[in-house]
């Protein structure tokens, strides 16, 4: 066994032009943001009696934002390109990457308590059946909060989800074309779906920054709700 432990001094990564603290900092409230938005709607599922809590590490929080940076400066810096800077699908990409590699976020119960035990609330005029899977889908999404969170985050930075883009009739009129292939009920329900395949892929599969990258630009090629900036311009 090593007698001296290895020491990683904080590396100051920021620049004055594209990867400013600022912007740095702004990243960071982004993927809290996420976190705050998950832990919200777990905790109103959660029966009040659930000894489950949740922990945020917020030094690893910040490595990943560092770890992010330095991945995109490489590509900025490479002569195998002409980027000037990362859009928002890459800056989505590779916070989301490094996010899933430190995993800051930690769920905490007693010791003998399974996640498959937690009881959801608030939920009314379901059967037993229905309930029963309700709350083995909750204990799944207990077991990958670090996913859910990442998901949250990297499509609300690409998708402004309160501005939708078309209507339920909209949706109808797309329907009836597709002689009823597009199975969703709605567009809520084709985001939940959307959001859930996401997580999935996140959870179960090889992933890289590219590969993210490009999940999240076919999910804008009709996009059913708002773009929160032009990211196709760059």
């Amino acid at each position: 066994m090593q007698k001296n432990p290895v020491y990683f001094d904080f590396v100051d990564v920021a620049d004055e032009k594209v990867f400013t603290k600022q912007r740095m900092r702004e990243w960071e409230v982004n993927l809290r943001n996420a976190y705050v938005d998950v832990l919200d709607e777990m905790q109103a599922k959660m029966s009040k009696e659930s000894p489950i809590q949740f922990f945020m590490n917020f030094s690893l929080l910040e490595e990943t934002v560092v770890d992010a940076v330095i991945g995109m400066r490489k590509i900025v810096n490479s002569d195998n390109n002409s980027v000037e800077e990362p859009n928002a699908f890459k800056i989505a990409a590779y916070l989301t990457y490094w996010f899933l590699r430190h995993k800051p976020i930690s769920t905490h119960f007693p010791d003998g308590f399974r996640l498959e035990f937690v009881k959801a609330q608030n939920i009314q005029s379901i059967s037993e059946e229905d309930m029963r899977e309700e709350c083995r889908r909750f204990a799944w999404q207990l077991k990958h909060i670090n996913e859910y969170v990442a998901a949250q985050f990297a499509l609300t930075y690409i998708f402004d989800f309160n501005k939708e883009v078309c209507k339920m009739g909209d949706y109808k009129k797309i329907q009836k074309v597709n002689d009823k292939k597009l199975v969703f009920d709605d567009f809520d329900d084709m985001k939940n779906k959307m959001f859930d395949k996401f997580i999935y892929y996140l959870s179960y599969r090889a992933i890289a920054p590219k590969v993210i990258e490009h999940i999240l630009e076919a999910y804008t090629f009709h996009p059913a709700w708002g773009l929160t900036g032009s990211h196709w311009n760059t």
